[in-house]
């Protein structure tokens, strides 16, 4: 082996290009092992420790508001299935079952509910029958030949819930519908005039399905069936409300109790 210039050269020459044997760069070493130090922090931090949220337990607390950070080792299997074997224990079975939505300290009943959350209409009717207390008030990417689904569904009248929803509207809606819902690039909300309906279950319907015809999308991959249900308990307390700047009236005009 021979040094050129600082260089170990390995001795080795291919087509002209001489081979290096160089000792790694000192700031690249130490980068390496601050790595694998940051590693074994984080691994204690999150995993051995548990005082931070993982990304699922993140996911949990943001999609489920009963879910608290206790609950991972406080949980209560309350269902019983087919599916399942001893109280709370998850199977093969039900995995599959569930679609693949798993983690070690994720409460059985969001498996449930996120399960129907993403099932089709038959898949939906079998979970329901095997997990009737888990029961959403709407079911996902549905499409309108499953209307039923839509039927008897009740709007939130107390203040808190419509608090949540008119929060909802601001940061979702209000940028095609106006932040006091009078109507921009989307119809006004705030006349009794409607295009697709206007009771609790036509705008529940609208907002989950979307009008993709009219630039409407669908929001039920993004908003948790609570939340659709509480925007549209929300968008029925607009009429007569008379904010400036409403749109012109669209659709038929629609009387809603």
């Amino acid at each position: 082996m021979s040094k050129i210039k600082d260089q170990v050269i390995a001795g080795h020459n291919y087509d002209g290009i001489q081979e290096l044997d160089n000792d790694l760069p000192s700031w690249w070493v130490k980068l390496f092992y601050t790595t694998i130090v940051i590693a074994v922090v984080y691994m204690f931090y999150y995993h051995f420790l548990g005082l931070g949220l993982t990304s699922s337990e993140r996911y949990l607390k943001a999609t489920d508001p009963n879910w608290t950070k206790a609950s991972r080792s406080n949980t209560t299997f309350s269902y019983s299935s087919p599916y399942s074997g001893t109280a709370g224990e998850i199977t093969p079975a039900l995995l599959k079952k569930l679609g693949g939505f798993i983690g070690e300290d994720v409460p059985f009943e969001v498996l449930i509910r996120e399960a129907k959350r993403r099932a089709n209409a038959d898949q939906l009717a079998v979970l329901n029958n095997d997990f009737p207390d888990a029961s959403l008030i709407i079911a996902p990417r549905q499409t309108e030949a499953s209307a039923s689904l839509f039927a008897n569904i009740e709007a939130f009248t107390d203040d808190h819930s419509l608090a949540e929803g008119k929060a909802v509207f601001a940061q979702h809606c209000a940028v095609c519908h106006g932040p006091n819902g009078e109507g921009k690039i989307g119809p006004n909300f705030c006349d009794e005039y409607w295009i697709h309906g206007g009771t609790i279950e036509d705008i529940v319907r609208t907002i989950t399905l979307g009008v993709p015809a009219k630039g409407m999308i669908s929001w039920q991959s993004t908003l948790p069936p609570d939340q659709i249900l509480k925007v549209a308990s929300f968008i029925q307390t607009l009429p007569d409300t008379d904010p400036p700047n409403q749109k012109a009236p669209q659709g038929e005009k629609i009387t809603v109790d």
